[in-house]
């Protein structure tokens, strides 16, 4: 009985954790289908992440709502025009990013109370003992914390819709960022997208032989099966990269060859113009 209960335990964990990879998967495929097929691709990731840094420090140091907006428009800007992604693409990703935030600042704009919070609030309702309320100043602040996390959302967004992970990578080496955790980092992302295409062919396999149409517990038993197979293949990978790593004389640092960067004067003129905009929402605001 014990036996099969965890396996039930451990089948519902790996059922939540498919559905949210199956998503992940997609997202990850459509950023990367982007960042190696934008117009900006063969620009130099110096410039891009330059810019990136710079918006995301003036939306967090320029404390003022208009800054995040500014910030926003003009990163979608550059994303559309400059870089070629479609507005839907960059929409679909700030609108998920947006609705996380919005549940995060909800404790910020609303109110809880066993007591009537009085006519000075915005607004207020009662919903059996409990009123609900919010304030002008609750609603402020939480439209400046949603406007600047999403203001350096949108200029992370831009970055990783434009730079593929291969330049960050010589981005950090030319930094000097310490070789092993490059090497690390990439191999984690590589094998991020290799685990779950083998998660979600292994269940197709299992769907295909009504694994999960029989009943909730055999659905749950056969999920868990699938995580133990899953453990072995990625022990097993790991093992047969070592070996490949070591037959081709691996000293602890992985090198490859990387294309010759290009300058875009157009955006680092759209860039300098972005930045002038937030500064001015900053005085003006």
């Amino acid at each position: 009985m014990q036996k099969h209960l965890a396996f039930a335990l451990r089948g519902i964990v790996l059922w939540e954790i498919l559905k949210i990879g199956t998503a992940l998967l997609s997202s990850m495929h459509l950023i990367d289908r982007y960042a190696y097929t934008n117009r900006l691709r063969q620009v130099n990731s110096a410039h891009k992440a330059g810019l990136t840094l710079t918006i995301m420090g003036l939306c967090l140091i320029l404390n003022k709502l208009l800054v995040g907006l500014v910030a926003i428009g003009g990163v979608g800007l550059l994303g559309i025009f400059l870089a070629g992604i479609p507005a839907k693409v960059l929409g679909r990703i700030l609108l998920a990013e947006a609705s996380f935030l919005f549940l995060a600042t909800i404790g910020v704009m609303l109110s809880v109370s066993l007591h009537d919070p009085g006519v000075t609030m915005l607004w207020r309702v009662q919903v059996g003992p409990l009123w609900f309320s919010t304030s002008y100043q609750a609603m402020l602040d939480g439209s400046l914390i949603v406007s600047r996390a999403l203001g350096s959302a949108a200029a992370m967004n831009f970055l990783a819709l434009t730079t593929p992970l291969v330049d960050l990578i010589d981005l950090g080496r030319r930094s000097h960022v310490p070789p092993v955790l490059l090497d690390i980092s990439s191999l984690i992302y590589r094998y991020i997208f290799i685990l779950l295409d083998t998660l979600i062919r292994k269940r197709s396999a299992q769907e295909s032989r009504l694994g999960y149409q029989t009943s909730y517990l055999r659905a749950m038993h056969n999920a868990a099966l699938l995580a133990s197979q899953l453990f072995i293949d990625a022990f097993r990978r790991s093992e047969r990269l070592q070996t490949a790593l070591d037959a081709r004389g691996y000293n602890g640092e992985l090198r490859v060859l990387m294309p010759d960067y290009q300058t875009e004067p157009r955006l680092l003129w759209a860039g300098g113009l972005l930045i002038v905009g937030m500064v001015g929402a900053w005085l003006v605001s």
